[in-house]
């Protein structure tokens, strides 16, 4: 009996090492997908972080792409209108020396010259482009090039007086050209 009992006693101390192991094993296994879940969180969040990060790239790329798109767009004509200013000038002189002579043969020439400079002048509106040619506005060195100085007590100090040559400015912002102008200044 007692080596039944003795017997018993070892199966129930088996059992008890047995059913303890199985709690520390469980213990640990617990633990440890406790720690995978959290690593898993932390992991999420960073793919979460890293996901916002590249849509607000993605966005602002997209901006500035749209932004040079936009400007490439507006002044993409600079350089070919720029070429073209000389040819406009150049009627311009034409009919203020035609202008000038006042005889019958010149005015089928002014009409016709009157008529292409009209044209060219829609052209330029139509792309935004305008015309820097005001007489008696104060002399503004970001659009006006001063060629001369005209001594005179009858118009104020630092305002235009005549046009030399016209200016241009594309969509309100970048100055194709600067007018040439003569200006005003006192005698004193």
């Amino acid at each position: 009996m007692k080596n039944k009992k003795d017997k018993n006693e070892k199966t129930v101390n088996d059992f008890k090492k047995e059913e303890k192991k199985e709690n520390l094993e469980q213990i640990e296994k617990n633990n440890l997908i406790t720690s995978l879940e959290v690593d898993l969180k932390e992991y999420q969040e960073q793919i979460i972080n890293l996901q916002l990060k590249n849509h607000e790239e993605t966005i602002k790329l997209n901006n500035r792409l749209n932004n040079e798109i936009e400007k490439f767009r507006k002044f993409s004509l600079e350089k070919l209108i720029i070429e073209f200013l000389p040819i406009i000038d150049n009627i311009e002189r034409a009919l203020n020396i035609i202008k000038e002579k006042r005889e019958e043969f010149y005015l089928e020439i002014i009409k016709k010259l009157n008529f292409i400079s009209s044209l060219l002048d829609e052209i330029l509106t139509e792309f935004n482009i305008s015309k820097i040619n005001d007489n008696n506005v104060l002399f503004d060195p970001e659009i006006h090039q001063a060629m001369s100085i005209d001594y005179n007590d009858k118009i104020q100090d630092n305002h235009v007086v005549d046009i030399m040559q016209s200016g241009y400015i594309l969509h309100e912002s970048r100055l194709l050209r600067p007018a040439m102008v003569i200006v005003s200044k006192s005698k004193k």
